[in-house]
C-alpha cells in the first residue's frame, strides 16, 4: 500500500483548487461518496453551453481522493462536455488496468495508476469523474 502514497499524491493533496462554494442561479450542486471508505466530494458547477464556467468543491477525503481532486481540478475551468468524456474513459480505464495513457495536459493522473492494485481505493479516486458526469447531464 505504501506505492500509492508517493511524495508527488502527498504534494497534490496541498494544491485542491476551487475550494470555495458557489451560489446563485444555475449553480448545480452534486454530492459524491465513495461506499467503500466514506470519502466524500460535495461540489458546485455552473455549466453553460457544455462548458464549466464555475466550479467550487470540499473535498473530505483520503489522500488519493484529495489528490485525484486536485488534479482534476487544475483542468476544470473551460472543460468540456467531449474533453471531459474522453478523460473520464481514460481515467476509468487506467483504475481497472494500472494502464495509463492521458494527453500531455492530463498526464498527472498518471500518478494515481497504483490504485489498480487496490479496489478499495478505487471509489475515492473517481469521486471527480463522477461528479464530473452528474454536473454534464
Amino acid at each position: 500500500m505504501a506505492e500509492l502514497y508517493t511524495t508527488d499524491i502527498l504534494r497534490w493533496t496541498t494544491k485542491i483548487p476551487h475550494t470555495a462554494r458557489l451560489e446563485g442561479e444555475g449553480i448545480l450542486h452534486i454530492t459524491k461518496t465513495s461506499r467503500v471508505c466514506g470519502s466524500r466530494i460535495n461540489a458546485d458547477a455552473l455549466v453553460e453551453e457544455g462548458v464549466i464556467t464555475a466550479y467550487g468543491q470540499e473535498v473530505k477525503a483520503c489522500a488519493l481522493g484529495q489528490a485525484s481532486a486536485a488534479i482534476f481540478g487544475q483542468h476544470i475551468m473551460g472543460l468540456t462536455a467531449s474533453e471531459f468524456a474522453g478523460i473520464a474513459s481514460r481515467f476509468r480505464h487506467m483504475v481497472k488496468t494500472g494502464e495509463a495513457d492521458f494527453p500531455e495536459k492530463w498526464a498527472d493522473l498518471a500518478l494515481l495508476a497504483p490504485v489498480h492494485d487496490h479496489p478499495g481505493r478505487h471509489g475515492s479516486v473517481l469521486l471527480p469523474v463522477e461528479v464530473l458526469e452528474e454536473a454534464f447531464k
